[in-house]
């Protein structure tokens, strides 16, 4: 694996391990088909976490994540905001996972990006041109 691979690659595990945190601080503002869909999300998460780390060596793995810096939301509003924000930013992460991937490692990267894109329509974002065609 590259160096531009394995720097994308620990980015995406950071990126999953901050989406993780941020539906947790979210979910208990949420309710009803908000709520389903913010434990769905959560879920999809906390499997791409397991999935990356499998990627690596236990050596070269990034440590988990001691906290975050992340205002708690007050409303359904905010929690829909915070969730969007961290979808569009973790499709990014996919993006450059992608290009610095190939083969099975770069459609599992595309299909996470696209997932997390949709995700963040889902939850209010304003969609977001990927690069290319």
């Amino acid at each position: 694996m590259s160096d531009s691979a394995f720097d994308a690659l620990t980015a995406a595990i950071d990126g999953e391990e901050a989406a993780v945190y941020a539906y947790g601080v979210a979910i208990p503002r949420l309710s009803g088909s908000l709520s389903d869909l913010a434990r769905g999300g959560l879920a999809a998460h906390r499997l791409r976490v397991i999935s990356l780390r499998q990627r690596l060596p236990v050596a070269q793995q990034p440590p988990p994540p001691g906290g975050f810096d992340v205002d708690p939301p007050v409303d359904a509003t905010q929690a829909s905001d915070l969730l969007a924000g961290v979808e569009v930013r973790l499709a990014a992460v996919y993006a450059d996972l992608a290009a610095h991937t190939f083969g099975a490692d770069r459609r599992d990267a595309v299909l996470a990006a696209r997932e997390c894109a949709v995700r963040s329509v889902a939850w209010g974002g304003t969609p977001q041109a990927f690069p290319g065609r």
